[in-house]
């Protein structure tokens, strides 16, 4: 048995799915996936299906924006210094960059900047206002940051520096005193949609700068978009399909460098390129060193500069994948020491501030709780990220302890904050508080929505095609996720350089399918190549050597029943070590408590003939009757079991003495007897019969009372009864011996599976007689 990590819940087709499907003209398949993204007319269908320019909303519904334009056009007539003021992540060098770009069609005279997150933080702050006031600067435009620089915005008040904020980051309780604020999430703000990203507001703000949209920096707003997790509906859905095309058009030196060097597919491009291939890299630079490389990467016109700047941030990509690893071990066994943990909150002394986010990703993942990472330096300051789960508003719960920050903001499933290290306690404290507060323990427990149920043989390149009718998918439109249950598994191992990743083949009919689980290597060490697996995951195409194949990306998996995993001929070692050991008899018990002091071993007959759920068979019984019996009592509870039953085949590879062979024995002993060992001896020579043979058929007729053994010499009975073959214990040993040796031992491991199956299945008498009385 493997059980899920997340409930899976089924999303049902209704009978309407149908009537969408007659009236768009599309499958049943495509109008039951509309639906569940709240399509249900055939307007609405037909607008998210085919997105256009419509869909985009008048950059003047945002409050603010006419008294930005102003001011910019000001700037620009008068030849003021303008500086764009970005972040470090990819949607803030993507809206830097479009800023620019727009500053630079309109003639302005302009330049950006972008803290350092290591030694600056995050955001406005009072010593870069100075230096860009210093530098001649008058008027700064903030993008993607900026709503909650109150003190900043103040400080560039006093020395003669303009502020126009634009942001879509939660609003806090003040605001800063800015000559103008665009946000769609202001209380005071009617425009129709509120996720833009950061990169989508600087795009309204330079369709209203230009009067038109700029449509060559569309590419731009689908990385920022896509990469900054914002619901891919509405105005977002069109920026990301329409960016997406954008892209695959590579006109942008940089990013063409960078997908060459990322080794990317395409174009096309997908989301998925952005979300997992482009976006990382430009993270990473912010995330390890200085974002200004990414910034210069969006904007560089020099095809050579451009793939310098690329293979730089893909080194630096590699550095944050290494730092990623080491941190994210570390919090895991910072969380082992906690006790009862509701939310999970650790911090460590020279973590690297740049990738918490990611650790705090992790731990989400792994324990389904809120989790903050905190990086703390020499001087007790403390940086960290915070990661939510559904059901928990990370900012309102941290908004309570603001007085706790010195920095903060974010949204609910999100945010950044810097805190003195000494205050970590009291934030852990009211994160368990409210966490313990609000959620319930049936809300721990992950979901995962399954929109579609099919075999192996249903999975085509023409279903995943059909399928992509709904791209670009993410946030808001996540890819469909599909069950494929009970299946046959052909082949499963683990792949990558530390082994952790699984790579699986499942079966039907005639039909396989390829799939991979990243961070799912436990799924080749849990499951049985004999059991059938149900798996659910996201269908993508891939692409190997001119060949093009379905393959399914792994989310989860369950085997239901038990499982019986065939470890016949190799060492106990190779067990489980939380696996209770089995065996038959107190010698062997005893033999292997010598050797391995770390195991449980019992005995079969130790636990009222009943097996733990997880157990290793490690002796094989004398008889098959001896784990038929355990297995029945057990049937119930069994959930996984270790087949090692490590010892020989003897009794079955005994040549066994036919009664024509015992007839001639028992006359020869009658004729000659007293008989000797020597006579025996020659006895072998002269019948060509073994040592244990005679043995044996001497221990048979000894029981049988038909000879006795007499100070070595065996002679015929005095009054020997008439008795069969089959009531000499030792003739009977060595058939049910010989039994448990070919079902057990020799036996497939098809073939051992289907005795274990029909062994399971089993009740006992006493279990039937309680049953059938209900």
């Amino acid at each position: 048995m493997l059980q899920a990590n997340t409930k899976w819940q089924m999303k049902t087709q209704t009978m309407k799915a149908d009537q969408l499907a007659s009236v768009l003209g599309v499958s049943p398949l495509t109008a039951h996936l509309l639906m569940n993204r709240g399509c249900e007319t055939k307007e609405k269908a037909e607008a998210f299906l085919h997105m256009n320019e419509d869909r985009m909303h008048d950059p003047f519904l945002l409050h603010g924006m006419k008294e930005a334009v102003d001011r910019i056009h000001k700037a620009v007539i008068d030849k003021e210094k303008i500086i764009v003021f970005g972040d470090y992540d990819v949607d803030g060098v993507s809206s830097t960059a479009l800023m620019c770009e727009t500053l630079q069609k309109l003639g302005a005279v302009y330049d950006w900047y972008i803290p350092n997150r290591f030694t600056e933080g995050y955001g406005p702050n009072v010593n870069a206002f100075q230096g860009l006031r210093d530098g001649g600067a008058s008027l700064v435009i903030t993008v993607d940051t900026g709503i909650a620089a109150v003190e900043s915005v103040s400080f560039a008040n006093e020395i003669g520096l303009d502020v126009i904020v634009t942001d879509h980051h939660e609003v806090g309780p003040e605001l800063p005193d800015a000559k103008s604020i665009i946000n769609p999430k202001k209380k005071n703000c009617s425009y129709p949609y509120k996720d833009l990203a950061g990169v989508g507001v600087v795009l309204k703000l330079s369709h209203a700068l230009l009067g038109e949209v700029p449509k060559d920096g569309f590419d731009l707003v689908a990385l920022g978009t896509i990469s900054d997790l914002v619901p891919l509906v509405d105005e977002n859905r069109y920026f990301a399909k329409r960016g997406l095309k954008q892209l695959g058009l590579q006109k942008r030196a940089g990013l063409r460098s960078l997908g060459e060097v990322s080794g990317l597919n395409g174009p096309p491009f997908s989301s998925q390129d952005v979300g997992f291939g482009l976006g990382p890299r430009l993270n990473a630079a912010g995330r390890m060193a200085s974002a200004k490389p990414a910034c210069e990467l969006l904007m560089v016109k020099d095809t050579e500069e451009a793939l310098v700047l690329a293979e730089q941030i893909d080194h630096l990509n590699q550095d944050r994948q290494e730092t990623v690893e080491r941190i994210a071990e570390e919090a895991l066994k910072s969380v082992d020491q906690e006790t009862d943990v509701d939310a999970v909150v650790v911090s460590g002394v020279g973590w690297n501030s740049g990738v918490t986010g990611i650790v705090a990703s992790r731990l989400v993942e792994k324990f389904n709780r809120p989790a903050i990472v905190i990086a703390q330096d020499e001087h007790g300051v403390g940086k960290g990220s915070a990661r939510s789960i559904p059901g928990f508003d990370l900012y309102d719960t941290l908004s309570e302890v603001r007085h706790l920050f010195t920095h903060f903001g974010g949204h609910p499933m999100a945010a950044g904050l810097t805190i003195d290290t000494t205050h970590i306690d009291e934030l852990r404290r009211h994160m368990n508080k409210r966490v313990n507060e609000t959620m319930t323990e049936e809300e721990f427990i992950p979901v995962t929505h399954i929109e579609l149920s099919l075999t192996v043989s249903d999975v085509t390149i023409d279903l995943i095609r059909e399928v992509e009718q709904l791209a670009p998918f993410g946030m808001g439109n996540p890819k469909p996720c599909v069950l494929i249950e009970e299946s046959k598994i052909i082949d499963k191992r683990s792949i990558g350089a530390k082994k952790n990743h699984v790579k699986m083949q499942l079966a039907d009919d005639d039909a396989q399918l390829d799939c991979i689980g990243f961070r799912k290597s436990y799924i080749d060490d849990q499951v049985s190549m004999s059991s059938s697996i149900s798996v659910i995951g996201e269908l993508e195409t891939n692409e190997w050597r001119g060949k093009i194949k379905p393959q399914l990306i792994l989310k989860d998996a369950q085997v239901n029943g038990y499982q019986l995993f065939d470890v016949r001929g190799k060492s106990l070692a190779s067990l489980p070590a939380d696996v209770a050991r089995v065996v038959f008899t107190e010698e062997k018990k005893q033999q292997l408590q010598r050797l391995d002091t770390e195991s449980t071993i019992i005995r079969a007959d130790e636990a009222d003939s009943t097996m733990p759920s997880t157990c290793a068979l490690v002796e094989l019984p004398d008889s098959l009757e001896e784990i038929e019996a355990l297995l029945t009592q057990s049937s119930a509870s069994v959930k996984n079991v270790y087949v090692a039953f490590q010892e020989e085949a003897v009794s079955y590879f005994m040549t066994v003495p036919s009664r024509e062979e015992f007839k001639w024995y028992f006359a020869f002993i009658k004729q000659k007897g007293p008989i000797s060992k020597n006579e025996l001896t020659q006895l072998e020579k002269y019948k060509g019969w073994s040592e244990p043979m005679i043995k044996f058929m001497t221990n048979v007729f000894r029981e049988l009372e038909f000879v006795t053994i007499e100070n070595g010499l065996i002679n015929i009975h005095h009054a020997p009864l008439k008795k069969d073959l089959k009531d000499a214990p030792t003739y009977m040993m060595h058939q049910t011996r010989v039994d448990a040796e070919k079902t057990l031992l020799l036996s497939s491991s098809e073939e051992l599976k289907r005795w274990f199956d029909q062994q399971l299945k089993r009740k006992l008498p006493e279990r039937e007689e309680l049953l059938s009385g209900l």
